[in-house]
């Protein structure tokens, strides 16, 4: 008697962990539907405003001034539209438990000051349209060594970092990159604060969260997908770096990534760079 008693527990038990995967099966399912949709939207809207800019153009409709201003336009919205698309080729991969050793790319000396400056100058036409100066201060960071890491990995986390600044700053204000050296330690910390949404004490850890928005980010852009922080973290966090957010003093919005210097030397296959100090991402 006491055996079918534990057989029939055991059914119900394997009944309820059943329908708990079955609903996250479902969960997964759906948020994979809404985050294809999302990024369907956020993708046809860049290439809409690309193709109309381009009717323009040809068309001879403006003038000499207005085309400089158009080609800043379609330059914006290509690289938010590049940037979305890698966002997207990336999910598949971070959505695993990757080591370092399981991902492609090989590890290489990252300028990190040159990449941020690159990063930088990317953006800036989209931070134009809303009055913003993005700007990288060069005194502690243009010292700093090279960094071993997955380049185009560790650009797109920083891009990640800066266009969530870029969309949630408030209109004529700065984006401001720093960085230093730890010597001890012998890591490069990379801050990049901005000041728009308020970042609240107790959503300093959900924004990692896959596919986390606070409720003025959806209000502000409701078609946004929620992934850029939690892919820039999972790429710091391959890389055994750290990265945080906290609002500081002044009530800005501060992000700070923390990369070893050489500690991930001979732990994945490793390039060297024919000319370190001229590459760009």
């Amino acid at each position: 008697m006491s055996s079918g008693n534990n057989r029939d527990r055991d059914i119900v038990a394997l009944q309820k962990e059943n329908a708990r995967l079955q609903g996250e099966l479902n969960r997964v399912n759906q948020e994979r539907i809404e985050y294809l949709q999302n990024v369907s939207h956020q993708l046809v809207a860049p290439l809409n405003a690309i193709k109309w800019h381009i009717e323009n153009l040809t068309a001879g409709r403006i003038s000499v001034e207005r085309a400089k201003k158009v080609l800043r336009s379609i330059y914006s919205q290509s690289t938010l539209a590049v940037h979305l698309t890698k966002n997207f080729a990336l999910m598949s991969n971070l959505d695993a438990d990757h080591a370092l050793t399981a991902l492609r790319e090989p590890l290489q000396p990252v300028n990190l000051h040159q990449l941020l400056v690159n990063l930088a100058d990317d953006f800036q036409p989209s931070g134009w349209d809303k009055g913003l100066n993005i700007s990288v201060k060069d005194d502690t960071l243009k010292k700093a060594p090279e960094v071993l890491a997955m380049k185009p990995l560790i650009s797109q986390a920083f891009s990640n970092i800066i266009e969530n600044a870029v969309k949630y700053s408030d209109r004529n204000s700065d984006i401001t990159i720093n960085g230093s050296h730890t010597t001890a330690e012998n890591t490069v910390t990379v801050t990049i604060t901005n000041r728009g949404i308020p970042l609240k004490k107790d959503e300093v850890e959900k924004i990692f969260d896959r596919g986390y928005r606070t409720s003025e980010a959806k209000n502000l852009y409701p078609a946004g997908t929620g992934f850029g922080l939690y892919i820039a973290k999972r790429i710091v966090e391959i890389h055994e770096g750290k990265m945080i957010a906290y609002p500081d003093q002044m009530g800005r919005a501060v992000f700070r990534v923390v990369l070893s210097v050489r500690g991930l030397e001979g732990k994945a296959r490793q390039r060297e760079p024919k000319n370190s100090s001229t590459y760009r991402r």
